[in-house]
This record gives structure tokens, C-alpha cells and sequence, in this order.
């Protein structure tokens, strides 16, 4: 009974959640606890904070009564584990740490074995890096958090508009606009921009 639960998918299971089943939620919470507890961490660098966010973010849907459909619950989950790292932020600074991204956002990928799966390790790979991690410093905060959302974490464009809490087509003019901005940096150093975002999704795979 409960191995048919891993066969379904997110919405099915977002319906038998609604509905009440705990396996569903068991299921679920399996399947994102490492997305969510990465994507936190970008939030925080509170690990405890984050973890504890997760952890109440899912007793309350096991408590939810009312709990609202969604087309997209692994977007509604970041949007919500975010939402509550924030609420919990104490301090100024950490609740616009919640929303910044900064450069260590995207560190999952920027690390020299992935690094060397794409380029290599001569001195005009390293250059390229180099260039690309400085071209990443450049970017917004939105910025970044979009192309984090979409090409590392490989979110459809629904979902980064669920997460981001924003209409799809605006969600879809600012990723438009954060790649032209990362085209238009990479030109300078002679790198396309279609380089980096193919190293992304291979990472991803």
C-alpha cells in the first residue's frame, strides 16, 4: 500500500494529503527535505533555524484542516519554508539575508570538480571561471535567485513563478532579462553565456 505512494506524483500526493493521509506527507517529505534544506540554507546560514523551519513546516500540514490545492506543491513548499525562515529572522540583517542570494548561492556548482566536468583545469579554464564567478557578483538579488530556481534546482517556468510569488510571464521577463545581463557580462570575457547555463544543467543531471 504504501510503496504505491512513492509512484505517484506531486499533485496526487497533494491531493491524498488534503485529504488527510500521512503517508502522503511521509512521502512528500522524503521526496524535498534535501531541495528544502538546501534551499534554506541559502536563506540562512542558521542551519539550525532552517532545519526546525522544515520540521514545523510539515507538522502543520499534517494539522491543516484547510490546507489550499496547488498545481505546484514543491514550489509552495519553498515559497512557504522561506516565508517562515523569514518570520523567524530576529535580526535586520538576517531577514534581508532571506531574500539576498548572495554569491554563495550558487557554490554547489562552483566548486572545481564540477568546474573541470565542463572546462578543464588550464590556465584559460581558470580564467573562465574566474570570469564567471565575477559575472555572478554583478547580477541581482532576483537575478540570481531566478536562475537558481530554474536552472539549478530545475524548476518548469509555473513553478518559479509559484515560488517566487510572481505571474508566470513576469517571472519569464526576468529570467529573460538575468540571462541578457549574464550575456552581456560573459561578452566581455569572451564566453558565451550559453556555456554557463549548459554547465548548470549538467550539474544538474
Amino acid at each position: 500500500m504504501k510503496n504505491h505512494y512513492f509512484q505517484m506524483d506531486d499533485r496526487a500526493l497533494w491531493s491524498e494529503l488534503r485529504s488527510g493521509s500521512l503517508i502522503a506527507l511521509e512521502v512528500i517529505y522524503r521526496r524535498y527535505y534535501s531541495l528544502l534544506l538546501n534551499y534554506g540554507m541559502k536563506c540562512t546560514p542558521d542551519d539550525d533555524m532552517v532545519r526546525d523551519c522544515i520540521q514545523e513546516l510539515f507538522v502543520k500540514l499534517a494539522k491543516s484542516s484547510n490546507l489550499s490545492d496547488t498545481e505546484y506543491p514543491r514550489s509552495y513548499l519553498l515559497k512557504s519554508l522561506r516565508n517562515m525562515i523569514n518570520d523567524k529572522s530576529t535580526s535586520a540583517r538576517s531577514q534581508v539575508e532571506c531574500f539576498s542570494f548572495n554569491d554563495e548561492i550558487f557554490s554547489d556548482i562552483m566548486d572545481d570538480d564540477s568546474f573541470e566536468k565542463i572546462f578543464g583545469n588550464s590556465d584559460e579554464d581558470l580564467r573562465k571561471k574566474k570570469a564567471l564567478v565575477q559575472a555572478l557578483s554583478q547580477l541581482t538579488s532576483q537575478q540570481k535567485h531566478i536562475l537558481y530556481l530554474r536552472y539549478i534546482k530545475g524548476l518548469s517556468h509555473k513553478e518559479v513563478a509559484e515560488a517566487m510569488d510572481m505571474h508566470v510571464q513576469s517571472s519569464m521577463n526576468l529570467l529573460s532579462r538575468s540571462v541578457s545581463k549574464l550575456r552581456e557580462i560573459l561578452a566581455t570575457h569572451s564566453i558565451m553565456c550559453i556555456t554557463f547555463l549548459q554547465w548548470m544543467q549538467i550539474i544538474l543531471k
